[in-house]
């Protein structure tokens, strides 16, 4: 499987895929992932893209990252889905399908840097802006619970959900990572991850197609009675 990926990875490479990255800037921002500091420096691109650490983020959220010589590539894993990448291009490997972000990884410093968006548009994770603080979230970690209902609303800083009970949630959402959320069409199928000490509050929208997309698991919150206000 690991020689497969790497074939396929040359591929992508030889084939030019993407869009080539160059002109980031270190910034002055900081970023917490699961209320760990990291402590590299945070770069942006020419687009204001911003780049993060991608083993020091990947070690701290229990991640494999693993480097390949021959193909001058890197394999991102949280033992489900497995990414693999290199330098200079917004082309990513999953799960043998080639996808972009709209930002390359760049190698900073002797250091790997990857868009911040690649972890929450691949893994189970939440990507927030909190006072200019860059903050990721674990979705499968403890303290994290999960919903899933149909839109009835979806509002500029709140959203209300049907649950399948016919209960109905409503959430603020306007700090929420809306990476994966949709369109937020009434009748869409949402999930909404919040953390328990907060239920109120979203930290994620995950659009959900019955048919063909499952949402990435996370604690089921055993009471789901309405909220109020």
């Amino acid at each position: 499987m690991k020689r497969m990926m790497a074939y396929m990875l040359a591929g992508v490479l030889t084939l030019g895929c993407g869009t080539t990255a160059f002109g980031a800037e270190k910034i002055s921002g900081t970023m917490m992932v699961q209320d760990t500091e990291v402590t590299q420096s945070l770069y942006a691109d020419e687009w204001g893209t911003k780049l993060v650490p991608v083993r020091e983020v990947g070690d701290i959220l229990g991640y494999t990252v693993a480097w390949d010589k021959e193909t001058r590539s890197v394999t991102l894993s949280d033992g489900t889905t497995t990414v693999g990448f290199a330098s200079g291009k917004d082309a990513y490997l999953v799960e043998g399908e080639t996808k972009s972000i709209g930002g390359a990884p760049e190698l900073l410093d002797g250091v790997q840097y990857v868009p911040a968006d690649l972890f929450s548009a691949f893994f189970p994770v939440a990507m927030q802006t909190k006072a200019g603080q860059l903050v990721f979230t674990d979705l499968t970690a403890e303290g994290v619970e999960q919903v899933t209902g149909t839109v009835v609303e979806a509002a500029q800083y709140n959203l209300v959900l049907r649950l399948e009970d016919g209960t109905l949630r409503i959430f603020t959402k306007d700090q929420a990572d809306m990476t994966r959320a949709g369109s937020l069409e009434p009748g869409s199928l949402v999930a909404v991850y919040y953390k328990s000490a907060d239920p109120k509050t979203a930290i994620k929208l995950f659009a959900v197609d019955p048919a063909t997309v499952k949402a990435p698991a996370a604690e089921t919150p055993a009471n789901t009675a309405a909220q109020e206000g």
